[in-house]
């Protein structure tokens, strides 16, 4: 196989796909990328780390002679970012030597048969939807907080998308936090039926690995197709696949609270800025001792935020609009800061009910077409000291 290609946009595919090579080395083939050529005078790369995957293909400059082999993609990474020149040319001779060459600069690496890397999965459905890339890449950012890292229950580990005509909602959940998202918007179907009424649930780490193959700003549409185990997200040419979690969510709209009845609206900004000075003093780690809480107190229409640790204090207050009775209410305060953060617009409304319920946060200035809820338990603060 020998081919000459575009530095540059033979980077620009392979960056996004850097995030599906394997790093655990229990399998050499899927630590590398598959490079083939095509009969329309492409290069097909391929990376696959076992439960999920980047497909994409560039055009060539030229191929002299087609071939399938697979090379390290760190390495092959690392080798062409360094290149002299934007015309490279990558030579695989039939005892699995590549020669990587760009201008007077030259690098060698071993290969590996194509037909060693491990098949990919079908990726073919006639059951999907077309959105805006940026509005999934929106609604990611602003669940994938909650979504747990480690639970005995699967689905934790996954963000849950419901799809019907015309919104979009994805609910993620990690037993202490939980963020809900849902958009109005054109969502067109790929069935032949054009029926819109499905649900799955992607894995944590793919959905990160999926917004970095969706660029900030960037509202060209995507396909997104669902099989009976993975989910497909197509863009152009490149295609990102991820196994599901075959699973039913948890029915979180019963442990969504009702009946709060003491409500404050503080300006996002100002809230924000406050728990992460209170951070400062509620993250430190003290050996023998668990981690402070920040105590979130409203007495009149003032809230103020406060946290204690062995090695000192800090103590915060702001003006608020306070509707019901005065509460003092502790948290773990990275929860609060991380749902706050990706909150929008200038003010935010809070519910609360006791010291020992959970709380909302919701927009002050309610959008038909963008919603956004986030849940968060308290702390017992007569645990901590």
């Amino acid at each position: 196989m020998r081919f000459t290609i575009s530095k540059s946009a033979f980077l620009n595919k392979l960056t996004p796909a850097m995030g599906t090579v394997s790093s655990k080395g229990t399998i050499t083939a899927i630590e590398g990328v598959l490079l083939e050529t095509t009969a329309d005078g492409n290069i097909r790369l391929s990376t696959y780390d076992m439960t999920k995957g980047v497909r994409s293909t560039v055009e060539a400059i030229s191929i002299e002679r087609d071939g399938k082999f697979i090379i390290n993609a760190q390495r092959l990474y690392q080798t062409v970012r360094v290149l002299p020149e934007d015309e490279i040319t990558i030579d695989v001779n039939d005892k699995l030597s590549c020669t990587i060459t760009s201008g007077k600069a030259s690098f060698s690496m071993f290969a590996m048969k194509g037909e060693d890397f491990p098949n990919l999965p079908d990726l073919t459905s006639d059951k999907g939807f077309v959105i805006s890339s940026e509005k999934i890449r929106l609604m990611i950012s602003k669940v994938s907080h909650s979504i747990a890292e480690v639970d005995n229950r699967p689905m934790l580990c996954g963000a849950f998308f419901k799809v019907t005509n015309g919104n979009l909602e994805v609910v993620s959940c990690d037993s202490y936090t939980l963020s809900r998202c849902s958009v109005n918007c054109d969502i067109s179907s790929l069935s032949a039926t054009s029926e819109l009424d499905f649900s799955f649930i992607i894995p944590g780490h793919a959905l990160n690995e999926l917004s970095k193959n969706l660029a900030e700003g960037d509202d060209e549409p995507v396909e997104f197709y669902i099989s009976r185990k993975h989910a497909m997200v197509k863009k152009g040419e490149s295609v990102f696949f991820t196994r599901t979690i075959d699973s039913e969510y948890i029915d979180y709209k019963r442990i969504i609270p009702k009946d709060n009845d003491i409500i404050v609206t503080v300006d996002r900004d100002r809230f924000l800025d406050g728990l992460e000075r209170a951070n400062i003093v509620a993250d430190e780690k003290i050996k023998g001792s668990t981690r402070s809480y920040v105590k979130i107190t409203t007495d009149d229409q003032y809230l103020s935020i406060s946290s204690s640790s062995v090695n000192g204090n800090v103590f915060d207050e702001m003006e608020c609009v306070h509707d019901g009775k005065d509460i003092e209410i502790g948290f773990n305060c990275r929860y609060l800061i991380n749902s706050v953060k990706v909150a929008e617009g200038e003010s935010i409304k809070i519910t609360l009910k006791s010291p020992t319920q959970a709380i909302t946060i919701e927009p002050y200035e309610e959008s038909d077409d963008f919603k956004y809820f986030y849940m968060i338990l308290p702390v017992r603060m007569n645990e901590q000291k």
